[in-house]
């Protein structure tokens, strides 16, 4: 597992992703020991991991050190993963586990804040140098409130609102009822909001 590399994908993977393969079923080839299977599930898991870890955390190399310790854990202990949830689920708790941890240690409030990349998916196509710096310090603006958040209002800011993850599912991962969900994702979006606010404010008085 040591020199496991998202990069270094094989060809078997590779024919897995072409087929359509399901989660499930490569989860019970790789518990039999085909690890090709394992491939193909960092194939289809890796960017949305690292999207989450990125957004918790606020930094690139720090994202991609954390998302490869996920797949790393996730690996050593799919022997215990039992299926009573989707595999995409069980990975999301691993990814949170290990970022929450790494802001801990790093101290997020405190740190360079780096921009969220592609955070805006209906962005113009061609959009022009001033459009690119405005676009470019929201994002810096609200990863920075996302930082200053609680980390449980974080997660679910993250989990619903950024990574468009059903209620459900959120509620899964978190293994909080679905109406905590909703009710921590209000305080969130209204903390949010809060630390937001002066921005956006002074934004609209330099109009």
């Amino acid at each position: 597992p040591g020199t496991f590399s998202l990069e270094d994908l094989s060809n078997t993977a590779k024919a897995m992703v072409s087929d359509g393969m399901s989660d499930a079923e490569c989860v019970r080839r790789l518990q039999r020991g085909e690890t090709d299977a394992f491939e193909f599930l960092v194939r289809r898991h890796e960017k949305t991991i690292f999207n989450l870890v990125y957004r918790m955390l606020g930094d690139y190399d720090e994202a991609a050190e954390i998302s490869q310790e996920v797949f790393l854990s996730a690996f050593r202990a799919v022997g215990q993963f039992r299926g009573d949830a989707n595999f995409s689920t069980w990975l999301y708790r691993i990814a949170l586990n290990h970022a929450s941890t790494r802001r801990k240690t790093l101290g997020i409030r405190q740190r360079r804040i780096m921009s969220i990349e592609n955070a805006d998916p209906l962005s113009d196509p061609q959009p022009g140098p001033s459009d690119v710096l405005e676009k470019k310090e929201i994002r810096e603006r609200v990863q920075s409130a996302l930082n200053q958040l609680d980390p449980e209002d974080a997660e679910v800011i993250l989990l619903r609102d950024l990574q468009d993850i059903p209620y459900d599912e959120v509620a899964r991962v978190l293994e909080i009822p679905v109406g905590t969900v909703k009710s921590r994702l209000h305080r969130a979006r209204r903390a949010l909001k809060s630390r937001l606010a002066s921005y956006f404010c002074a934004g609209r008085k330099a109009v």
